[in-house]
């Protein structure tokens, strides 16, 4: 029997030297970006626009049996409070920019 020679087209090897460089320049480009962000060269501006203090402060007055389940964000300033108490629940519509408190649904157990 004759041995075979089997040469590798050239177009697989061409592909294989670049996935290599690619693999190569993606790490090189990971490695970069960890250590940019972790500089921490400047800080954010968004951090900076967000006040400290809220100007508006609004007082819900819960009864004595009654306890605030959750609170949903419904739009950008206005959250979804859900408040139960003995026998009956409710959600009430809370507009933080204006601090007002609305009402909304109430319900009763039978």
């Amino acid at each position: 029997m004759e041995k075979q020679d089997y040469k590798t087209p050239k177009a697989l090897m061409a592909a294989v030297v670049g996935m290599g460089g690619l693999i190569i320049l993606g790490v090189v480009v990971l490695v970069g970006v960890v250590i940019h962000r972790m500089g921490g060269h400047h800080p954010s501006t968004i951090a900076a626009s967000i006040p400290l203090t809220d100007a508006h402060t609004t007082q819900l007055a819960l009864g004595a049996d009654e306890h605030l389940l959750a609170m949903t964000r419904v739009h950008d300033d206005l959250l979804a409070i859900h408040i139960a108490g003995k026998g009956h629940e409710r959600i009430m519509l809370w507009n933080v920019a204006t601090g007002q408190v609305q009402p909304g649904l109430e319900t009763t157990a039978p």
